[in-house]
């Protein structure tokens, strides 16, 4: 008897262990762990029995499962638990890895810059005695470099590859002074201004920046350092700019320090008046005592050799008012700001008019490039081009039609003006990328779809910097 029932074991065994996988193949087990992506779905184990295979299977079932059946290549003939393991394990890696580069959104590519990049190397060239002799780059843009964003980054990088210490240019009545962090500036009296950006009735002559102040009586400028920048603690070198002076003195003191006075030249040359503290400090007050004694453009605080990424921002601006500035006063503060390298970020303020035949303002950026190369014969440009910027439509955020066809229209004007062009556009990601700069986390960008904050500025200055260098060869 207990040998009968010994030779009978093995046959249950076998009819009970069919019989229940026979039962599971008409389970639905279709899952999906939404972590990772993973579905777990109703397996047929006697699909060999029935002359069925997984392709065949996999056409019987919904679409939206062929992929995961096509991962799980289960040998159902032998039903080797051990294999369907492994291979699970190694498809849930897999599947974790992939979906991690799909989800995760995309800001900000590498691209390489194009156009003429045999331009750069008036720039390049500098930079070989950046130890021994300042270098100077200008980067002129809109309201997206206004409060040193980007350029105080690429100024970094640059600082720490190849040298220098100090925020470079700064003006003396500026829009930004609330919101630039790299720099405490304030300025107090009456002072007349104009500027590329507002208005110039007077038809002044403006500056390398754009700007011209006259005080009207006695007035002030103060610049502070901070601590947003290791490169910006302190100064050894205040260069002020001005032109058209009388002849007569303005007051000064670093760091809260015994007043000082200067003379000025007269003349309706740019001038450099160059005041040096004992040692390094870390403010100045600059007082002008009489009114229209001069006029005014700006500062620069420095400190050794090195380089030098002057911020330049016109609110509101195109570009094309460059053109307006005269090819004599450059030429003049080419004797002192000898840029190697100067970039032009603008688009935005064009991008989005009722007016999508950007004809004209190809041909007018030409002529401000011209006229920018006329002034600086040895001098590098790059233009950085239009980034995305979207418009809602539904309730989506999509490219701005317009920000394709300016994007095209400043690769004609690089390839025309015989320039160098980065495309931030594609840097960035391409079409429809600015979503995925504003819902980043931390946010990249503000929530008008059109501006970077400071990580996404700093992200943009990197991904420059490296396209920049990497023609460094």
């Amino acid at each position: 008897m207990n040998n009968e029932n010994k030779f009978r074991q093995p046959l249950i065994i076998l009819g009970v262990t069919i019989v229940i996988l026979y039962a599971i193949s008409f389970i639905n087990l279709d899952y999906e762990v939404p972590v990772i992506n993973f579905k777990l779905k109703s397996v047929d184990f006697l699909s060999d029995i029935k002359d069925v295979n997984l392709s065949e299977q996999s056409s019987l079932n919904s679409q939206k499962n062929n992929s995961a059946k096509k991962s799980l290549k289960i040998n159902q003939a032998s039903l080797d638990f051990s294999n369907i393991f492994v291979e699970a394990i190694s498809f849930l890696e897999n599947k974790t890895d992939k979906t991690t580069i799909d989800r995760t959104p995309l800001q900000g590519r590498k691209t390489s810059i194009t156009g003429n990049v045999k331009q750069l190397n008036y720039f390049f060239d500098a930079l070989k005695n950046a130890k021994t002799k300042t270098v100077r780059v200008a980067h002129f843009g809109d309201s997206a470099i206004e409060g040193d964003l980007i350029t105080s980054d690429i100024r970094e990088a640059l600082q720490n590859k190849f040298g220098g210490n100090g925020v470079g240019w700064l003006g003396i009545v500026s829009q930004d002074i609330t919101f630039r962090q790299t720099t405490k500036h304030s300025f107090k009296g009456n002072w007349e201004s104009a500027a590329l950006y507002s208005s110039n009735p007077k038809g002044l002559p403006l500056g390398i920046s754009g700007e011209i102040n006259i005080p009207k009586g006695e007035a002030s400028v103060q610049y502070e350092t901070t601590r947003s920048k290791r490169y910006l603690k302190d100064f050894s070198a205040v260069h002020l700019y001005y032109s058209n002076a009388k002849n007569s003195t303005i007051s000064y003191s670093f760091d809260g320090g015994a007043k000082q006075t200067a003379s000025l030249k007269t003349g309706s040359l740019i001038q450099e008046l160059i005041l040096k503290p004992s040692s390094r400090a870390k403010s100045i007050l600059i007082e002008f005592p009489q009114a229209d004694q001069a006029y005014f453009y700006g500062v620069t605080l420095e400190n050794e050799p090195g380089i030098y990424v002057d911020n330049l921002p016109l609110r509101g601006n195109t570009g094309v008012d460059l053109g307006s500035l005269q090819v004599n006063t450059l030429r003049d503060f080419a004797r002192y700001l000898d840029y190697k390298l100067i970039i032009l970020e603008f688009g935005l303020n064009i991008a989005g008019s009722r007016n999508t035949d950007y004809n004209w303002y190809e041909r007018e950026m030409v002529k401000v490039i011209n006229n920018l190369k006329a002034a600086f014969p040895r001098t590098s440009f790059l233009m950085v081009s239009v980034h995305d910027k979207s418009i809602k439509k539904g309730s989506n955020f999509v490219t701005d039609p317009t920000i394709i066809r300016l994007l095209e229209t400043q690769k004609n004007i690089a390839k025309q003006a015989d320039i160098a062009i980065w495309s931030l556009f594609d840097a960035m990601g391409g079409e429809n990328s600015m979503p995925n700069w504003v819902n980043a986390n931390p946010p990249m960008a503000f929530k008008d779809f059109i501006h970077f904050n400071d990580i996404g500025a700093a992200k943009v200055a990197n991904l420059l910097t490296d396209a920049l260098l990497e023609q460094n060869k």
